[in-house]
């Protein structure tokens, strides 16, 4: 039995696999994953948001709206993409579809130089500034809404679910292992020093490890007793890859 982990359908799933033990109790794993990406860039009323992701998020969001809803705004942007090789605008996320925050974030970063032409010729600080943020914060959700597409296919087995994670995992330490990848995010002007990203990234590592940590353990506990783990340990494909 599956089902999101809100509390009423998440007590509702506990009673009848209380009362029914063969019955499989599932909690459902995008929406989980979703509520990690939630988690690293709005935070929620338990748990309080990444300052520096939420700043990045709340200016990406001002440009998504600005530019959903501004004729003006659209005939300019699509001008100035007129010679490029991608020529899609800002692509706005359905309001039932997980991963809106990738969505928003990789479609700004594409767009983002010719907004900059729309408003000046030339770059400015705090377009460097947003531009390398926002590829900071997308090496961390872009690997969730892969991960999130992958679960979203017809024939996913709990073998997948604890596969993703692990994915997810090695994806997170990789982004803070190998900060030299990131350019600085904060420049205060072009003639002085650029904080590095490995500064700025290495302070927020607690805090998403924190968010990754506590949806994990949710996941993994509020299902029936090492289903995902167990699924992972005696898929058959798993041995072929290793072998491989």
């Amino acid at each position: 039995i599956v089902s999101d982990t809100t509390k009423n359908v998440k007590k509702c799933r506990a009673l009848i696999c209380a009362k029914f033990p063969w019955i499989l109790n599932c909690p459902d794993p995008c929406h989980q994953l979703n509520l990690l990406a939630k988690d690293l860039v709005l935070g929620s009323k338990t748990f309080p948001k990444i300052k520096a992701f939420a700043i990045t998020m709340t200016i990406l969001n001002a440009l998504t709206n600005y530019f959903s809803h501004s004729n003006y705004g659209k005939h300019h942007l699509k001008h100035a993409m007129k010679d490029a090789e991608d020529r899609r605008g800002i692509a706005a996320g359905g309001a039932t579809r997980f991963s809106t925050f990738t969505t928003h974030a990789s479609s700004v970063l594409r767009c983002l130089p010719f907004m900059q032409q729309c408003y000046q010729s030339k770059d400015s600080d705090e377009y460097d500034s947003f531009r390398r943020q926002l590829k900071q914060v997308g090496r961390l959700l872009n690997p969730i809404a892969r991960g999130l597409q992958t679960l979203e296919g017809q024939q996913v087995t709990c073998s997948d679910v604890f596969f993703i994670w692990i994915g997810l995992a090695v994806a997170f330490q990789r982004a803070f292992n190998n900060p030299s990848e990131f350019v600085g995010c904060i420049q205060i002007s072009r003639s002085e020093i650029i904080v590095s990203a490995e500064s700025f990234f290495i302070d927020h590592q607690a805090e998403s490890y924190a968010a990754f940590d506590r949806r994990f353990y949710i996941f993994m506990h509020e299902c029936t007793p090492g289903m995902f783990i167990l699924s992972y340990l005696l898929d058959p494909s798993m041995y072929n890859i290793f072998e491989l």
